[in-house]
Formats: structure tokens, sequence, C-alpha cells
């Protein structure tokens, strides 16, 4: 080699050399992200968790049916992470007025939540979720919105309807959002604008009365006029190049004209777009002149948290990078796809989904007859088979309701959905199992749309690439488990090295057992497994020491989600019209009863005094009408000592847990079980079950007249002693319109019995395993006779009909007092693979199944 040639390999090697070492060294700087987010996904596995239900609505009084399945989030296998699956029933108000615990067994489980006479009506929130759930940093759970009907008295039928209660605001605890008549949300793909790049803009238009808005509009720049318009939902999407000043929408709805301001471009940065393109997708990455050329950037393509794949850009001098990424290398679901840079920071991030490659699991069902008579036997076949049509001996969970006296929506929640949809988005999907009904260009279309409004980062990658530090907020729970600290009474502070007995007590069984607190006052004690309720008496002393130690004892068992706003959808539910066949339903009634007694006879099932009825409804209706608020004082006076708060009488309860009553309305008129008595300000607060306040003449006709049956009438007439000096009810211009507490005492109470606890002894009710009842379902046999009036909605109930070797199942049940059709909902899960029905018998020539065809 010459001289000269020598000299010029050796620049163009000293001039090529840092680069190429660059390259490389950003080559492993992702490879290390890539591996790090592949290893945190192996160490902190999610869970997911669906309620199957009986029913879709309910009225106070009934029984809710579920069966649980909790699933691993990245496989959709049974999740062996957790054993107590926690259930709750939240009120409208945000109160959970009911708490379950099931116990889980290979991912499934099942239970019951009773509906008692002191539950009100309204729309109460169902919520599930294990502890390992809230340990990250992105809470999930399982939510799910029914409504509860007025209750059903023994002597009538009511329609459906929920009572109209005057909450005073001092009385909510669930946030509320405030909406304008209209408003309109902008989301641009991968969560950015920047200047001078066309960019995917979608939107959704809300109001604060009305389910789905429907509108157009335009955008005006300059001469260029771009136009748009709804396409689902409230759902839409333009194209749209911004500028440094954001332009304006202008929208015309209701014959109205609005106007709202696009989102602020970045003068710098990039934008994210992917596209379907038939069995692939082509991501473009784009950025503007004024972005710095330092940084290097990748996309990470993820699933449930774990990296799947990702791409350098390599822009060659360009400002727009596209490459293709076939869809038969990437699991079925979401799929989270994010823009990040050298120093682990992303800068776009925006939802897609992939459908499965090959065919679903096969879930169908048949039945003997499409409409029943009262009474009818009823009999409906069960198939399951696997994607090759080979049979699959399983579990099912099946419900058959009555059709007419259900509430139905066509594409409802079901566990297919919530496992491969809804689960991972934020906010409330409205009828998920619509973007399911075909695969239509159309329908996927509007699927993607629903991820650019409701996609959110689930999975901070920044945590799962080692550059945030992580540690769990829970440990998974294998067993029941009390977690508590040691308090000074009047300090507060911790106590350490204290020995804390604990004495149980169930109807059968004594239990004790000793525990010390740790060097911050904290202590652990593993519950042996156990169903419903176990009292329970916790005492501390200080070894050493010739008395106990007056403390308080905290127990932290109140480790719940926070709570989320109701959308308008789920407090206004539009349910299906089932009119059009009511009359086919209610003819064959005639032609039935006209079998059984002859033409010239009439059924006559019940007889009501219809004035009687008439005043009796407007009495409960002006009761309602006068609540402003309820209390479940066991429920609450358990939180708050857990807490580490304590009460002893009444009066200091409502101040701390809501000053705003007593403030606002005084001089109160204290009412007994129904009984006045001026006495009880100063009582302990451990008698006490519910407190009811309310104001106006509806409530003193209340109290008043006790001889017509509503769940109302039984709440306030549990009064057992009369050996209390009651005085007559008031009749002082204040008292008989003023603001009356109702006070009902706890059962059994006795009022010559005091209920005040010992300092230093901690009372309390530890809860178990809920022990999963049978549901109930009558045999009605020709040698018997038939019972005048059989209202059941839930005509049959099981969590787990098993399939036979041939993946074939038969379930026997009969019909109630009406000629009907059916509702049959069934839900499974196998190999992974979700499967969910839900049909009319009427249909069931053509099955519709929410999973994929």
């Amino acid at each position: 080699m010459s001289h000269i040639h020598f000299i010029l390999f050796l620049l163009g090697y000293l001039t090529m050399h840092p680069f190429a070492t660059k390259a490389a060294g950003i080559d492993s700087l992702f490879a290390h992200y890539f591996n790090h987010a592949q290893t945190f996904a192996d160490a902190y596995p999610r869970e997911k968790v669906h309620l199957h239900f009986d029913n879709t609505s309910y009225y106070a009084g009934d029984t809710i049916w579920f069966k649980a399945y909790v699933v691993t989030a990245e496989n959709n296998q049974p999740s062996t992470i957790s054993t107590p699956l926690y259930v709750e029933l939240i009120d409208q108000m945000g109160y959970t007025t009911n708490k379950q615990i099931i116990k889980l067994e290979n991912g499934e489980g099942y239970g019951q939540i009773p509906l008692t006479e002191y539950v009100l009506s309204g729309y109460y929130e169902v919520r599930a979720y294990t502890k390992w759930m809230l340990a990250f940093n992105e809470t999930q759970y399982f939510s799910r919105t029914f409504p509860i009907y007025r209750w059903l008295s023994d002597n009538h039928q009511k329609d459906r309807s929920i009572a109209m209660y005057n909450w005073d605001p001092s009385f909510r605890l669930r946030p509320r959002e405030k909406k304008n008549k209209l408003s309109l949300h902008f989301f641009p793909e991968g969560g950015q604008l920047v200047q001078g790049i066309t960019s995917v803009v979608a939107f959704k238009a809300e109001s604060k009365d009305t389910i789905n808005v429907c509108l157009s509009g335009e955008i005006q720049q300059n001469t260029n006029v771009t136009s748009f318009e709804t396409l689902h939902e409230g759902m839409g999407y333009f194209m749209y190049t911004p500028a440094a000043e954001p332009s304006t929408a202008h929208v015309i709805w209701n014959d109205k004209k609005y106007s709202f301001k696009l989102p602020k471009a970045l003068p710098a940065g990039y934008v994210l777009r992917v596209e379907k393109r038939g069995n692939q997708y082509e991501i473009c990455v784009m950025r503007n002149e004024q972005t710095s050329r330092e940084d290097t950037v990748a996309v990470f393509f993820s699933h449930q948290g774990r990296p799947i794949t990702y791409h350098i850009v390599k822009w060659e001098n360009k400002n727009t990078n596209r490459f293709l990424l076939p869809t038969e290398t990437l699991p079925t679901g979401i799929m989270q796809v994010s823009l990040i840079n050298s120093r682990c920071e992303t800068l776009c991030e925006r939802f897609c989904y992939v459908m499965p490659q090959k065919n679903p699991l096969q879930l169908k069902v048949r039945s003997n007859t499409i409409l029943y008579t009262p009474y009818a036997p009823i009999a409906c076949h069960l198939s399951l088979k696997d994607s090759t049509g080979n049979p699959v001996k399983g579990k099912i969970s099946v419900a058959i309701r009555d059709w007419e006296a259900s509430d139905y929506m066509e594409y409802d929640n079901t566990l297919f959905t919530d496992l491969l949809l809804t689960s991972d988005l934020k906010g409330y999907i409205h009828q998920p199992g619509y973007y399911f009904a075909d695969t239509s260009p159309q329908r996927l279309r509007k699927l993607d749309l629903l991820l650019l409004i409701h996609g959110w980062r689930k999975y901070d990658m920044p945590t799962a690439m080692g550059i945030k530090e992580f540690t769990p907020r829970y440990q998974p729970e294998k067993e029941l488990t009390l977690h508590g600290q040691v308090l000074s009474i009047i300090l507060k502070k911790a106590q350490p090295d204290m020995e804390v007995s604990i004495l149980t007590r169930t109807d059968s069984l004594f239990a004790a057992g000793i525990t010390y607190t740790d060097s911050t006052g904290y202590f652990n004690l593993p519950v042996m497994p156990f169903e419903e309720t176990m009292e329970a008496i916790f005492q501390t002393h200080k070894p050493g020491k010739p008395r106990n130690r007056m403390c308080l004892v905290k127990l932290f068992r109140n480790f719940q989600p926070s709570l989320r706003i109701l959308t308008y959808n789920e407090l206004n539910p539009l349910w299906n019209n089932s009119n059009k066949l009511e009359w086919l339903a209610r003819f064959n009634d005639s032609v039935y009863q006209d079998s059984v007694f002859g033409s010239d006879s009439h059924w006559i099932s019940e007889v009501t005094i219809k004035a009687k009825k008439r005043q009796q409804d407007l009495n409960t209706i002006r009761f309602e009408q006068s609540v402003f608020a309820f209390y479940d004082v066991e429920q609450l006076l358990e939180e708050e000592r857990d807490k580490g708060k304590d009460y002893i009488t009444i009066s200091d309860f409502l101040k701390d847990i809501n000053s705003g009553i007593i403030k606002k309305y005084g001089g109160i008129e204290e009412f007994v079980n129904g009984k006045h008595d001026i006495t009880w300000k100063d009582e302990s607060i451990n008698a006490v079950k519910y407190i009811i306040f309310c104001k106006g003449v509806g409530v003193h006709n209340m109290l008043q007249d006790k001889n017509f049956e509503t769940g109302y009438s039984h709440m306030l007439d549990n009064y057992k002693y009369n050996d209390r000096d009651w005085t007559e009810q008031p009749h002082s211009e204040y008292g008989r319109w003023g603001v009356i507490c109702n006070i009902i005492t706890k059962d059994g109470w006795n009022p010559h019995l005091r209920y005040d606890y010992t300092r230093g002894i901690r009372y309390t009710t530890i809860k178990g395993y809920t022990h999963p009842l049978e549901f109930y379902s009558p045999q009605y046999l020709p040698s018997q006779p038939l019972p005048s009036n059989d209202r059941r909605r839930t005509l049959y109930w099981n969590p787990n009909i098993e399939t036979d070797e041939n993946g074939e199942a038969t379930i026997h049940c009969f019909n109630a007092s009406k000629s009907t059709f059916l509702t049959i909902s069934a839900e499974t899960i196998h190999d992974g693979q979700p499967a969910s029905l839900n049909i009319h018998s009427i249909g069931l020539d053509e099955p519709k199944t929410d999973h994929l065809q």
C-alpha cells in the first residue's frame, strides 16, 4: 500500500470510527432496555378480573349472583398469584354497602351479594380486585354499574323505577365531572401535535344530558377548510396540520353553533402514526426541521407490559421514517406502541389492536322451544369446541333469564370484551361488544378510533426498563392476613415491641393468639381460612409491665382503589325495547290460562285495593324525597377505627364524619327505631346500625303510618324493646317540618345494656371468605300444585356447568309464572381463550356470540 493510500485509509478510519462506536452503543442501549423490560415482566406479572353476573339489573331485596374469573394479563391463563378476591358493592354516592372476599381456586371463585331491605334504590357499582392488582402505579380493577330498582312488595309489582333522593352535597364521596351543555375533547395520535406535521386528531363529543352526541363541524386554516363529523358514540377523527397558533373547531349541534380551540402544537418534536394495511401495520415516525438531530429514537411494541420487538429509527437525512410490522408475529389483543429516546423518555404513544389469526373458542347453545308458557320445563343444550372443532371438557357459567322482565343490551360487557379490550383502556367503554360484531373495515376503523381516545399509559416504560425505581405497594396474597399498627392514644406514636393478643370467636369456635410489633409498631397475623365473619378482640400489653397498655390498634384492610366518576351512560342506560314481542307473550298467557281453567274462567293471582295502594306509593315517594343522607354506621365506624380514630357518642361521630349537616341543620330531632327520643345525643355509637337524615312532611307520614309494606317501613320499624320512656312525636312547627335523624339500632339491641368499649381494647369483626350459596331453582311437577305467582327474573344460575367428553351439557329448569322468551348468558375460558354468549331464545336459529367468527 502506498504512503498516500495509507494516509487516506487512516483518515477515513479516524473519521468513521466514532460514529460506528456511537451506533453500536445506541444499539446496545436499546437492547438493554428491551432485556430489562423482559425481566421486569417476568418478575411482576399482572392479573385481570372479570365477574359474570346472573342478571343486568336488580331490585332491592334481590341477590346478585356472580362467577369470578381471575387470569394472568399476558396470556389469560388462570392465575395462581392471589387467593383472596375482594368484591365490593358501592352506592351512587360512593359509600361501600357490602364487601365480600371470594376464595379463588385455580383462578376461579363464586359468591353472592344479598340486597337487603336496607339497600336504597339507585345505580350501584360492583368492583372486584386482588390486592396484587393495586400494587402498581397504574391501578386496575373490574368495575360494572347496575341499576337497583325500588323494593318489590308482596302484594303488587311495581315498574322499574329509581327513587329520587335529595342528597345533601356534603353527603357525596364520589367525584363528579362538571360537564357543559356540549364539550369536545381532542386526542392527537401519539399524544402530541408538532408544528408543520400533518397528524390524525381523534375527538369525542359529550353532553351533560345526552348519551350519544352526533355532530358535524369544520376547521378553517387560511383558505383551507377541514370538515369532520362523528362516526360512533360521539367519536370521530380528522387530519390536521398545526401552525404556531392553534386553530378553532366550529361545530353545529341541535341547531346551535359552538367553538372549541384545538391543542397547542409543539415547536419541535415527533409524531407517531400507525395504520393497518392488510396483515401488517405501517408505522411512520415524523419530525420537523426544528427537532434536534442529536438524539436517537426507537419504537417499542409491547403486549401486557412485555416488549415483543423494537425498531431503531434510521432517518437517513430525512424527516420521515416508515417501516412495516407483520401482525402474524404479534400476540392477540391490545399492543402498546411507544416512541422512546436514548434517555428512555416516552415521546409518543398509542394503542393498536391485533385480531386473532385462528378461529376462536366455539360456544353455542340451543333450546327446546322459543316461547315458554308459565311453569313450563326449559331445556338448553350447550356445546363447547376449540379452534379446530374438537370438543372441550370444561366449566361454563350460565344464566337463564326472563327476557321481558330483564334489562338487556345487545353488545353488553362479557368475559371476552373485558379480558381482550376494556380492562386495558381508560374510562367507561359503552357496549364494547359492538367492536367485535364483525371484522369489516368500518368496524375496525371504529375500534382503532376507540383506542385513540381511551388508550392510556397502563405500563410505564421507564419503570419497566429500569430507569425509575419500582417497589410494589402490596405483595401477592396467598392467604388472609391481618396487618396492623399499635399507636399511643394521646400522641398517636408508634409502639414498638408491644405484645398484641387476639381472641376470635364464631358460633362454634374460639381461637387465640399472640404476636409482637416491630420497631415501627407494625404487626402481621396470618388468619386460618374461615367463612363469613368472626368477632375479634385485640388487647395490647407491654412485656414486663403489670398492666395492659391502653393503645389504639389500627388495621390495614381498607386498601380499595379510588372512587371513579360514573358516566352519563351508566346513570342513564338505554335498554333494548322488548315491547314488540310482549303482545305474543301476553296472548300466550291467555291461551295457557284458558287451557288450565277453561275459557269461561279467569285466573286472578292477586286482589289489591287500588286507592290504598296509590296512597302507599305516594307516601313512599314522599319519604324517599325527604331522605338527604344515609350512613351505614357499623361500616364507617370500622373504617375510621382502622385509621386510628375512635368515637364514643353519636355526636362525636357525626361531627367528624360530616360536620356540614350538623352546622347546616341545628336542633335535629332524634327518632330511634321509629320512636321519638331526645336522649340519644350522648349515647354510645356502638349500638347504632344505620342513621338516616330526612326533612319535610314525607318522613313524618312514614313514621306515623306503619300499616303498609315497603322496604322503608321495615327499615324504621324494627324496634323490639318498649321499656324506655318514649315520648310522642312532637307537633311543634319545627318538629313537624324540620330535620329528623332516624337511628336504627343493631339487631338484638337492648336499651338496658351499655355498648361502650374499653379504651385499649379493640373490638372488631373480621371478614372471612364468602360461603357460596346454592341458587334456588324450583321444580314444577304435574303432581304438585302450582304457586299463584312466581316472579323470578333469573330462572337459572350455575357458575360451574361441566361439559362431558363430547363438549356438551344440558340444563333443565322451569319457567316462572308468565309466558316469556329467554335471555341466555354463558361464559367460559379455555387455554387462554375466552368465549361469551349473550342471546335471546328467539334468535337461537342463528347464534350471535361475543367472540370473533
